[in-house]
């Protein structure tokens, strides 16, 4: 069968989810395309990848979580699979990267985007990941087992769609609570998005963090200045930066953290196969 992977991952966690899945598909004796909606052209221009998924019997689309949703690129493709007015053949899987908190409604939003759009789904992962500022290592073997093991409760079934009287179900959100606040969550999260200041004095306009920016926010003139109407906040500029030009109060970051902890609690069990 042909598989196209289709994924974001600005700090590189769901890249190594996806290259775990391609191995281990590939050994299965499938053919597996990658598609990274944060590189080159993919970040602007949504018409090819529209035209490649049309040869697919399977698409896994994969993201971080960000405001208890899958991050902003992956959710302006569907919206523009939405909007092209296609006939989808290929069933899909989801798989998530999350901080361990909350999954919050990525699988339940997606699974009814895809039932308006006729797109059987046949299964999803969510797999905890570090936050981009630790230096975790990433993927540990047991989260390799784990991957892997997804892809065979997949295929131990043929990969047969999940019924729609199940669905509902199987994808709701893991916490009561997350239907409570995430009406809130994108506007307390623009509140408190962390201010990215770029030192021109540092920079040496070595064009690095315009090249790897998701979201093509970043552009070099005079000095490298950032789009903040195309900016999603995560920061992966900041890390990548070897000089440190570009500048994060990450430390903040750790402390929203602790908070949310306290507020939602840690999703149990912290990885999940859902079928």
């Amino acid at each position: 069968m042909n598989f196209k992977l289709i994924y974001i991952s600005p700090n590189g966690t769901t890249e190594k989810t996806t290259q775990i899945l391609k191995n281990v598909i590939e050994k299965d004796g499938h053919t597996v395309e990658l598609i990274n909606l944060g590189a080159g052209k993919n970040r602007e221009d949504f018409g090819q990848i529209l035209e490649i998924i049309d040869e697919a019997d399977i698409v896994g689309f994969g993201a971080p979580a960000y405001h208890m949703d899958m991050l902003e690129p992956m959710k302006r493709f569907f919206q523009a699979m939405q909007t092209a007015g296609r006939v989808y053949q290929f069933g899909a899987f989801l798989y998530l990267n999350y901080g361990g908190i909350t999954s919050g409604k990525a699988f339940s939003n997606t699974a009814l985007l895809f039932a308006s759009m006729d797109i059987p789904l046949i299964g999803a992962m969510k797999v905890m990941a570090p936050h981009f500022h630790h230096l975790d290592s990433f993927p540990t073997q047991t989260t390799e087992a784990f991957i892997q093991e997804f892809y065979e409760a997949l295929q131990a079934k043929d990969f047969a769609l999940i019924l729609n009287d199940r669905l509902k179900a199987l994808f709701s959100p893991r916490k009561k609570r997350v239907n409570l606040i995430y009406p809130l969550v994108h506007i307390i999260g623009k509140k408190r998005e962390l201010p990215i200041t770029i030192k021109p004095d540092i920079c040496k306009n070595c064009g690095k963090c315009v090249k790897e920016c998701p979201v093509a926010a970043i552009s070099i003139k005079c000095v490298a200045t950032i789009d903040l109407e195309k900016c999603i906040h995560c920061y992966h500029c900041s890390v990548i930066c070897k000089l440190g030009a570009v500048e994060v109060p990450v430390e903040k970051l750790d402390k929203m953290i602790q908070l949310n902890k306290c507020i939602i609690g840690m999703e149990n069990p912290p990885n999940e196969i859902y079928r």
